[in-house]
């Protein structure tokens, strides 16, 4: 019997398949198909879809603020903990990692990942009474973070590791101790919220952070509560993006090579180091500015501003390289111009690579802009004389302070995406229209995104007039009507969104066609 023989039939089919599942590339596509079905089920009960269809929610919520506030906590954890999973598989398959520890690494957190977002989920909108779910969810982010002290030890270097040429000792080095320091910044972050979360959560005392932009009930919510969930909420958001931001480096400059990448090493350690600084001494801001005139966010900004120009050297790197690679040897005699247009041929790398820069405009810059206005003493606003955030109506910081770091989520999960389609390689019509789905999605979602958070604090007679519109919803249903309750411009940003979707359903479906084709790129079982 030959060895095509043996491999036919239902019981090596099925073989095939598992083993698939357990790799990195299994699991990551696993995550993505579950992060995915999260998606569709919180939409079957989202304000723009009821809203749209004008329905009712498919099951009756708690309209309470409160009860609502937890479900929202439970939901940020179910998606963000999948999503930490995907970017240290990436870790695991792209970086120096001892590989004893790989596997402390790889199952602790896949099963950890979906048992926490699964028992989250549920929890949450199905059976909010049956607190063992509860428990289990906190099993699961249990095993997530002794996941990741495993990858501590894994990635911490040494003389020895990782192995060094003599030519090029330097940058791995640096590399290697960026991953480690990432690692445990990412840990620390970790136990702030965790702690937070034991100490004042055994009450059952729900804490989410937009509730607590102005005055509240200090006593039953203690500022360094608030401040620290504020802080642990957008340290690693920021930390998960540090990691995507060195995974897709280290596979854009596989050898570690060149002057640049090590500047762009050096750059990095300090600039998440310092963001993570800032981000932890906003637990004691209060304290802080009891002694000091000094806002703690401005070392937020610094550490921002820096990772920021390292993004932009990796935009360049990879578009750089991408035209090489579809140039060939006619890319030294090629003018600027050509090897510019060279890129456009392949639309992944392009969005890819145009992300780290997109998300500045959209996100980033945008952000301190309303940081430098926050209040009637901050800079912009002492030099321009406009309205600041705190001081014009409570709608427009609260949209902002919800949308902003949405923005850089989506776009996070987005990077991923077509970070992985290139890892598969996967080409053909299906590359062409994920890339460029993702390219155009990127544009009309976020840029009308930012003018919707952004443009009505310029609106002078709402600032003064703090009455006159009930939320940012009802400013532009006013100024851009289309539907009740809906305007012009969130129809475009729902669109651009759908985009996005759209390019996910396709990747969903081309890894299931894949999968059923009968793909036997896995032969063996994995460590």
């Amino acid at each position: 019997m030959t060895t095509e023989e043996k491999d036919e039939g239902i019981i090596p089919w099925l073989k095939y398949k598992i083993n698939y599942g357990l790799t990195y590339k299994g699991m990551i596509t696993f995550t993505i198909v579950w992060e995915f079905c999260i998606v569709l089920f919180l939409s079957t009960f989202s304000e723009p879809i009821t809203g749209l269809l004008n329905v009712d929610p498919w099951m009756t919520l708690d309209p309470d603020p409160v009860e609502k506030a937890g479900r929202i906590i439970m939901v940020y954890h179910a998606i963000s903990v999948p999503f930490i999973a995907v970017c240290t598989y990436f870790v695991l398959e792209f970086m120096d990692v001892r590989e004893k520890f790989k596997s402390r690494v790889k199952w602790p957190l896949f099963i950890g990942s979906i048992l926490a977002s699964a028992n989250a989920l549920i929890f949450a909108y199905i059976l909010p009474e049956a607190w063992i779910l509860h428990g289990l969810f906190l099993v699961g982010m249990s095993l997530c973070f002794y996941a990741g002290v495993m990858l501590l030890i894994g990635v911490f270097p040494t003389k020895t590791f990782p192995k060094r040429d003599q030519d090029n000792n330097r940058n791995i080095f640096i590399a290697q101790l960026a991953l480690a320091l990432l690692t445990i910044c990412i840990l620390a972050s970790v136990v702030l919220g965790a702690s937070i979360g034991a100490f004042f959560g055994n009450g059952l005392t729900v804490l989410q952070a937009e509730y607590f932009l102005r005055e509240y009930d200090y006593i039953t919510y203690p500022v360094i509560f608030v401040d620290g969930i504020k802080g642990h909420l957008h340290i690693m958001l920021g930390l998960i993006d540090v990691i995507i931001l060195l995974v897709v480096y280290r596979y854009t400059v596989p050898d570690q090579k060149g002057k640049w990448y090590l500047i762009s090493m050096l750059l990095a350690i300090p600039g998440f180091i310092i963001m993570s600084i800032g981000c932890w001494l906003v637990t004691i801001s209060e304290w802080i500015h009891s002694f000091a005139d000094v806002d703690i966010h401005y070392l937020i900004y610094a550490g921002s501003a820096i990772l920021v120009t390292v993004g932009l050297i990796l935009a360049l790197t990879g578009w750089n390289k991408t035209s090489k690679e579809i140039l060939g040897d006619s890319y030294e005699s090629a003018s600027w111009l050509t090897r510019a247009k060279a890129v456009f041929k392949d639309p992944v790398k392009l969005t890819l690579y145009f992300l780290f820069i997109w998300v500045n405009f959209v996100m980033t810059f945008t952000g301190i802009f309303l940081a430098l206005s926050l209040r009637d003493d901050s800079i912009l606003t002492r030099v321009t004389g406009m309205v600041s955030f705190r001081s014009g109506p409570v709608a427009i910081e609260d949209t902002v302070a919800r949308g902003h770091w949405h923005v850089l989520a989506v776009l996070s999960a987005i990077l991923l995406l077509l970070f992985f389609i290139e890892i598969l390689g996967i080409q053909g019509k299906a590359r062409i229209a994920m890339g460029w789905l993702s390219f155009a999605g990127s544009i009309i979602a976020f840029l009308p995104t930012a003018i919707y958070m952004y443009f009505p604090h310029f609106d002078q007679t709402w600032a003064t007039d703090l009455d006159k519109y009930v939320d940012v919803l009802d400013y532009w249903s006013h100024n851009m009507p289309l539907l009740p309750n809906l305007s012009l411009i969130n129809l475009v940003i729902d669109f651009g969104i759908m985009l996005f979707v759209i390019a996910l359903t396709i990747f969903c479906f081309h890894q299931l066609i894949q999968l059923l084709k009968g793909r036997k790129d896995v032969k063996e079982f994995p460590e």
